[in-house]
């Protein structure tokens, strides 16, 4: 039976798992209220958020919604007018989450503005009994509550607007949408596997020379001792260690290639994807399959990003893989940055802040 890392639990329309998240779409009334108070960047990010949200009154609007979305990740916000955004409500007086409500605000704002294959949804239960019934239906009790759902199925949630949660909701879109800061597609460095066959591809393939960012010179591997990674993971009531520790399986695909390569499988995205699994021996997710030269090496299971990381140094250093020197910044002179500075100086004092410079 595979084991996974903090499990999550059972509920809601499918039966599926459990989380923490926070609030999607602020509503309209949110975004009038704070206009008002002279919030204008807060009002204006609101605003892009709304644009792009689906307002969903009942269990009809939400199937429709999500048949219309296709293989997109849908992000489902079920929200309060009352929370966050309240005025002399439950968060008056808590700065600590009020300032929780802000980053999530801004987090959410930007993935609307960039992950253009996610289809945002909202519910609003004050004043629609249709909505609160939905709620209800749903499974949800606490606002504000995010549900993920692919192909109409629930596979993750996060619940409340604790400290953290717009992180929790960024690595939920990234790992369930592939789709990162710039509108970065996750597919453009790691190999999606599925069956037997992909597998054998992706390990007979060979990096070419690559030039990385911030490398002096391109990075050439020889083929033999170029490592490849299989990162093994659920997508259903995903542990929420495989979406901590994705963000740096990204930045390690990024900043790795030409010497390494990168795949990821979703053990219970089919029966093939499941029996490669099995075949693979991977019992707990995540877990992290290294091969060199076609044959399994060593392999890592856990969500510690440093030590997927120092496994990798591990193996480049004990088979002489040596990356190019990392390019140094060019130095400046006194005369140039003194300049730099005062013109720095005079834009802070004409924009009637004070200046550190």
């Amino acid at each position: 039976m595979l084991a996974t890392r903090c499990a999550t639990r059972i509920n809601a329309r499918t039966g599926t798992h459990g989380g923490t998240t926070k609030r999607s779409q602020p509503s309209a009334r949110a975004v009038v209220a704070r206009a008002a108070s002279g919030d204008e960047r807060r009002a204006a990010e609101s605003a892009r958020v709304l644009e792009r949200t689906r307002e969903i009154r009942n269990s009809n609007e939400l199937d429709a919604a999500l048949a219309l979305a296709g293989e997109n990740l849908v992000m489902l916000a079920i929200e309060s007018d009352e929370e966050c955004y309240g005025g002399d409500s439950a968060w008056s007086g808590a700065d600590a989450k009020m300032e929780s409500c802000r980053q999530l605000s801004a987090s959410l704002a930007r993935i609307a503005r960039e992950a253009k294959d996610v289809t945002f949804c909202s519910i609003n239960v004050v004043g629609h009994e249709d909505s609160r019934a939905l709620a209800r239906e749903l499974g949800v009790q606490q606002f504000p509550t995010y549900q993920y759902y692919k192909k109409g199925e629930l596979i993750w949630e996060h619940v409340g607007a604790g400290a953290g949660s717009h992180e929790k909701i960024a690595e939920g879109v990234l790992y369930y949408g592939n789709t990162g800061a710039g509108g970065m597609k996750t597919t453009e460095y790691i190999t999606e596997i599925e069956s037997k066959a992909d597998l054998e591809s992706f390990l007979e393939a060979c990096a070419p020379e690559q030039d990385v960012e911030g490398f002096s010179a391109p990075v050439s591997v020889p083929c033999d001792k170029q490592l490849a990674i299989v990162d093994v993971s659920i997508e259903k009531n995903a542990p929420a260690g495989c979406m901590h520790i994705f963000p740096a399986i990204v930045s390690l695909a990024r900043n790795t290639a030409g010497a390494t390569r990168w795949a990821r499988l979703i053990g219970d995205k089919s029966a093939e994807a499941t029996s490669l699994m099995k075949d693979l021996k991977v019992e707990e997710v995540p877990t992290f399959v290294f091969f060199a030269d076609g044959k399994e090496v060593d392999r890592y299971t856990g969500a510690d990003r440093l030590a997927l990381m120092n496994k990798v140094l591990e193996f480049q250093r004990d088979n002489g893989v040596r990356l190019p020197e990392r390019a140094t910044r060019k130095r400046m002179s006194t005369a140039e940055a003194k300049e730099i500075a005062r013109a720095a100086r005079e834009r802070e004092k004409a924009a009637g802040r004070r200046s550190g410079w």
